[in-house]
């Protein structure tokens, strides 16, 4: 059973490894920021993946086999990571974690950790973004995920919340450090009472647990005082503040605080 292991792991590995060399042919990253309007400074910024060509993530995923899917995802973490060392982002790093399940944890995290080692990153700057909790496993396997995630030295994050079914219940199971509003449920926010309704009632249950939460898809200054003022979110991302971008952290950081 042992050397059964040990070969599997090694396969995992030599897929891993293939897909990450070739990932940097026709595909690059660009970075949005993550901003903190209480102290009016960026605080990080999520990598996502584009084609050379404009291509979106949706479109690229779309041409990776299902039972490639796991490798491309790692590979795009590593890849992520790369880039960023290479254009000096030195804060928080967000990083999407769409195909990871119970299963594959070990190898996301050893690969995750062995990057950022080799590109001189603190993992304690490296944010996993789970965009869904269903696949992440049963409740003793979710809280599993952020113990093994935390012990290598990186924050976890609950992303699109608000989109799916995943509730409360694996919400306060998971406990991650931060949480995304989905961008369907920010946008016109302060227009819709619904949308108030679940805003507030999610907001005031990641307070009771300790959680930051994070608007995304931001577009409109009316959505921003609403949830600031009235949710008392202090975290965003959207264009509002600066659309994805390729090229130097300066850059990138200079086009959101024009905006």
């Amino acid at each position: 059973m042992l050397n059964m292991n040990i070969d599997q792991t090694k396969h995992h590995h030599n897929r891993l490894n293939d897909y990450t060399s070739v990932l940097g042919v026709g595909i690059e990253f660009a970075f949005q920021p993550i901003v903190d309007l209480h102290q009016t400074r960026i605080i990080g910024y999520e990598a996502l993946v584009r084609g050379r060509d404009g291509e979106s993530a949706s479109n690229i995923i779309d041409g990776v086999r299902p039972e490639n899917l796991a490798y491309f995802d790692q590979a795009c973490r590593n890849r992520a990571i790369q880039d960023a060392s290479k254009v000096g982002i030195t804060n928080y790093l967000f990083l999407n974690c769409t195909q990871i399940t119970p299963e594959r944890l070990d190898l996301a995290l050893s690969a995750t950790s062995a990057q950022c080692d080799e590109w001189g990153i603190s993992p304690r700057r490296i944010t996993l973004e789970f965009s869904n909790l269903q696949r992440l496993g049963s409740p003793r396997e979710l809280a599993a995920v952020r113990q093994q995630a935390n012990a290598c030295g990186f924050r976890i994050l609950s992303d699109n919340f608000g989109k799916s079914e995943a509730g409360l219940k694996r919400l306060a199971v998971f406990r991650p450090e931060l949480l995304k509003l989905d961008r369907e449920l920010i946008d016109r926010v302060a227009s819709s009472q619904r949308r108030k309704s679940i805003v507030l009632g999610v907001a005031a249950t990641c307070r009771a647990l300790d959680i930051d939460v994070i608007a995304t898809g931001v577009e409109r200054a009316e959505d921003i005082n609403w949830l600031t003022e009235e949710a008392g979110i202090r975290y965003f991302q959207g264009y509002y503040f600066g659309r994805p971008q390729l090229g130097s952290a300066s850059q990138v950081e200079v086009s959101a605080m024009e905006v």
